[in-house]
């Protein structure tokens, strides 16, 4: 899209899908930085199977950006029982895409994003097949599904291996971008993943692009559980070392109902160079839940970008 704001979102999962929702509803030119890590699921059983990396959070990726329409409707199939029961169809298409191109997951997406009409594009934070580990409360658990589900509050993630290869693809989106959304989504399993990758976390720590993290609207059970938005900025600052601040975009309106406590958009503090304000949950009038409205969020970053 010529001339139109380049804007890059990181992360993976639902949130990440809110993100980029919103930036198909807007004229920009989207790309997506997406983690590979999960091991649950369809994207579980294909990397144990396949040996290839997880595939899902692309796969959503991809169907954000696309335009409503039959091809992403059945590309979003689950299957119900039998031999294929809980793949989508969408993970078994990439299965194909990336076999036809010779193992080249990176051709495939391109042709993915092609055959879908997306507005963007969709790469993984690296094609090196990693796994997500946390040391939680001085117990070691391995998985980004255990990783998600064991409670405790003293937290420190890694990939193993420790320093997988970045996507050259992602690193230039990040170095050309006006505007980079970190998240919403699960802080230790969708965002901080690929901060864990050496050459993402340089490419945001060179960029001249503003960075913003959308700060998430609850705290989430078992990962989050406890956590204040300050304590999630924190974190993200953590695994961001070399970056001296970030921008902030809390939700301010009605409470939302999620998993866990609402957060109260309280971030202000060492790394926050700005904070933004707006009504960002899904819902009517007071009945909100935790999760972003993709057209409200549209709103918020068109503020963001048209502020500079």
């Amino acid at each position: 899209m010529a001339g139109a704001e380049r804007v890059v979102a990181i992360g993976g999962g639902h949130g990440l899908s809110r993100t980029l929702e919103a930036l198909r509803l807007m004229e920009v030119d989207a790309t997506a930085v997406v983690t590979v890590a999960d091991d649950g699921g369809s994207s579980g059983r294909l990397r144990r199977e396949r040996g290839i990396i997880a595939l899902g959070d692309m796969r959503m990726g991809l169907l954000a950006l696309a335009p409503p329409g039959p091809l992403p409707e059945v590309f979003g199939h689950r299957f119900n029982g039998g031999g294929l029961d809980g793949h989508s169809l969408g993970n078994l298409a990439l299965v194909a895409m990336i076999e036809q191109a010779g193992g080249d997951v990176l051709v495939a997406m391109e042709r993915a994003a092609r055959l879908l009409d997306c507005r963007g594009r969709v790469w993984p934070c690296t094609t090196d097949d990693v796994t997500l580990v946390a040391a939680i409360d001085g117990t070691e658990v391995e998985g980004q599904v255990a990783v998600a589900t064991t409670e405790g509050r003293d937290r420190r993630v890694w990939l193993e291996p420790e320093e997988p290869r970045a996507c050259p693809l992602a690193m230039e989106a990040i170095d050309e971008a006006d505007l980079v959304v970190l998240g919403p989504g699960s802080l230790f399993t969708s965002i901080i993943p690929n901060l864990l990758v050496p050459g993402i976390a340089e490419a945001l720590d060179d960029t001249d692009a503003r960075i913003v993290y959308a700060a998430n609207l609850t705290a989430q059970a078992g990962e989050t559980a406890g956590m204040s938005a300050r304590d999630h900025v924190e974190a993200l600052l953590d695994y961001l070392p070399e970056r001296t601040s970030i921008e902030v975009l809390c939700h301010d309106g009605p409470e939302p109902d999620g998993s866990g406590p609402a957060l109260p958009p309280d971030v202000s503090g060492r790394g926050v160079s700005g904070v933004h304000h707006a009504d960002l949950a899904e819902g009517d009038g007071s009945q909100r839940v935790g999760a972003h409205d993709p057209v409200r969020l549209a709103a918020a970053i068109r503020r963001l970008l048209d502020e500079a």
